[in-house]
């Protein structure tokens, strides 16, 4: 068993210039929460796995393709593997997720 608090984690900017953790990262998963500051956004990018986004605090919006939701606490969408996606922050508000990608992509 693992135990562990999300306070507890180590938090770096990552590629996208974001503040993110690493909670699960091996071939089945790899879990990561993210957080923006308000108004804060991840351009467009896309992945060659599944992407599930849970919301845990704050508002923003979730483009996935062309289509874009509103979000807010215990929200989740999902991303299907090779489509274009983005996450903006509302202007004032944080918005803090796990980003749940499936397989995972182990980091290297």
């Amino acid at each position: 068993m693992k135990h562990f608090n999300l306070n507890d984690l180590d938090y770096s900017i990552n590629k996208r210039g974001v503040s993110a953790a690493t909670l699960v990262d091996h071939d089945h998963a790899t879990i990561k929460n993210l957080f923006l500051n308000p108004g804060d956004e991840i351009p467009p990018h896309k992945v060659p796995v599944d992407v599930t986004f849970f919301i845990l605090a704050g508002k923003g919006s979730i483009t996935i393709g062309k289509e874009t939701e509103s979000v807010e606490i215990f929200d989740t969408i999902l991303c299907p593997q090779n489509t274009y996606m983005s996450v903006k922050a509302e202007k004032d508000s944080h918005l803090s997720f796990l980003n749940i990608k499936t397989p995972g992509l182990k980091s290297k």
